[in-house]
């Protein structure tokens, strides 16, 4: 694992097998983003290709792999902020929602140090900060939560969070596709 803004990892173990990771809706849409973030001319057919060299997905797979590319990168470069991130709806059980931000986060984290987000690159401290947040909301696991409005209110103000904070790494990262828009 690159060793940059993910200095929080040194007693996690890189993942090898990557046929299992991303796991989830959630996790594959934001490796997807990641590798975006690093590389906005990526090709909309083999995309996944560049972050997981053994997967060979048949004819099926495909069409939804490219449509999640197309879909994904008309998202990021809407003006009007239109990104939604992949998350189970509202009337899931709320640790299933908590579990997939979590496994965004880590999708996010994947496809950054799969696309070489290493050291020397430069962001602003608040991309700086936003990664380490994603780092650490990455890390929940298994909890015991109870429904209840607040707890509501505060998972979509994280989600919130990390949709406009992608945007703010995803212009940082590639100034020149967003001005070409």
């Amino acid at each position: 694992m690159n060793q940059l803004y993910f200095p929080f990892f040194t007693n996690i173990e890189p993942i090898k097998d990557v046929d299992q990771y991303p796991g989830s809706a959630p996790a594959l849409q934001s490796a997807l983003c990641g590798l975006l973030c690093m590389d906005s001319q990526a090709n909309r057919t083999t995309w996944y290709k560049g972050l997981f060299e053994d997967l060979c997905p048949n004819r099926d797979e495909i069409i939804k792999l490219t449509a999640l590319f197309d879909q994904t990168v008309k998202e990021l470069n809407s003006i009007n902020f239109n990104f939604k991130l992949k998350l189970p709806n509202d009337d899931e059980p709320l640790s299933s929602r908590i579990i997939a931000i979590s496994d965004w986060c880590k999708g996010l984290i994947f496809g950054l140090d799969i696309s070489r987000l290493i050291k020397g690159t430069e962001i602003s401290q608040n991309c700086q900060e936003y990664i380490k947040d994603i780092v650490q909301i990455s890390q929940i696991s298994n909890i015991n939560v109870q429904d209840n409005n607040d707890t509501d209110t505060n998972l979509e103000n994280i989600a919130e969070y990390l949709r406009i904070g992608l945007f703010l790494l995803y212009e940082e990262l590639q100034p020149l596709s967003l001005q070409k828009k």
